[in-house]
């Protein structure tokens, strides 16, 4: 195994530099007699490191990842109270046909066909980067119109990932005032009960080399775009966007499929953070929690729940290529 994993995610460490220390969390008072008494004692890990030389795109990644940033939605709760809100306790605005399902799922629960969710522009307001992932089930038939798993728009500037007209693929769309631009994976549904992971990646400002919109399936890239101008890169400052979970934001183009473990964060994912999600086997942690594990907790996989934090970084100049790296200083926290 990996040394050390993030959700998933093998983080490069510089192994010089990892320390596992043994917290003690709790409190201890005196009795009258002198005698310690101990209050709610335990013991926590807490794991700091540095890691290796990284690419702003990696570097902006990880620290997202670390942190916990975004918001994840399990649908997995026992109420309409619960399953609808993200696990930082984001609702919906409205909630339409909203029905969970309990057999055609990837993890414990899903949303049922027909599910109509909007939810506060917040979740995507004034992000420069954005990654939308969900595991989606739907029948090999093509459906009528476009159906959208995820619709956010406002004044024409719109991110969405969609089923399209009778098509048996899925496609991330942005549109701005030039116009329109797609990105398709063709054969995309194989019959209901059988859930891909497809993901949508937006980088605003990408370095040289590296791609401003990608489409993953299944963890690995569908199809990409370097172009800023060709990809009609959104913007999305402003305050008003509709944002829409199984519908286009307006109630229309259902999606006629099943929705499960959607995640909307504010960082760029790389393909190694994407294919991670996908091999991790089990649902997201709830966010901003994360999960850790490898070497530096034995006998231990994907339960352990930490919180992140990036303390500083150092920036390197590389003379094999005109952009600098970074390497972070990150410390875990055991919850």
């Amino acid at each position: 195994m990996a040394v050390l994993r993030i959700n998933g995610h093998t983080v490069p460490v510089e192994l010089d530099t990892l320390r596992v220390e043994t917290v003690e969390v709790g409190a201890t008072n005196k009795a009258y007699d002198g005698s310690t008494l101990n209050l709610r004692y335990g013991f926590k890990r807490r794991i700091s490191f540095t890691t290796t030389p990284l690419s702003e795109m990696e570097a902006f990644a990880l620290e997202g990842l670390v942190h916990g940033q975004g918001e994840y939605w399990s649908f997995d709760g026992n109420s309409t109270v619960e399953y609808l809100y993200s696990s930082r306790g984001t609702g919906p605005l409205s909630s339409t046909g909203n029905a969970q399902e309990g057999s055609s799922v990837k993890f414990s629960k899903s949303l049922d066909p027909g599910t109509t969710l909007l939810y506060p522009s917040n979740v995507v307001t004034g992000l420069t980067d954005l990654t939308v992932s969900a595991w989606v089930s739907d029948a090999t038939s093509s459906p009528s119109g476009d159906k959208y798993i995820f619709y956010s728009d406002q004044g024409g500037n719109t991110v969405a990932l969609s089923r399209g007209n009778g098509a048996n693929n899925v496609n991330f769309t942005t549109v701005n005032s030039a116009g329109t631009h797609s990105l398709t994976k063709t054969t995309a549904w194989t019959g209901v009960g059988n859930f891909h992971m497809i993901t949508a990646v937006l980088r605003i400002n990408p370095e040289t080399g590296e791609n401003c919109k990608e489409l993953y399936y299944n963890g690995s890239s569908a199809a990409s775009e370097s172009n800023t101008t060709t990809s009609r890169i959104p913007d999305l400052s402003s305050s008003s966007f509709d944002v829409g979970v199984g519908n286009d934001g307006d109630g229309g183009g259902q999606f006629p499929g099943y929705i499960d473990d959607l995640i909307i964060v504010p960082y760029a994912a790389t393909s190694d953070i994407v294919s991670a999600w996908y091999a991790m086997g089990k649902a997201m942690s709830p966010l901003p929690k994360v999960y850790v594990d490898g070497d530096v907790i034995p006998d231990d996989t994907l339960t352990s729940l930490f919180f992140g934090s990036v303390r500083g970084s150092n920036y390197l100049l590389y003379a094999a290529s005109s952009n600098n790296k970074r390497k972070l200083s990150i410390t875990l926290e055991e919850v």
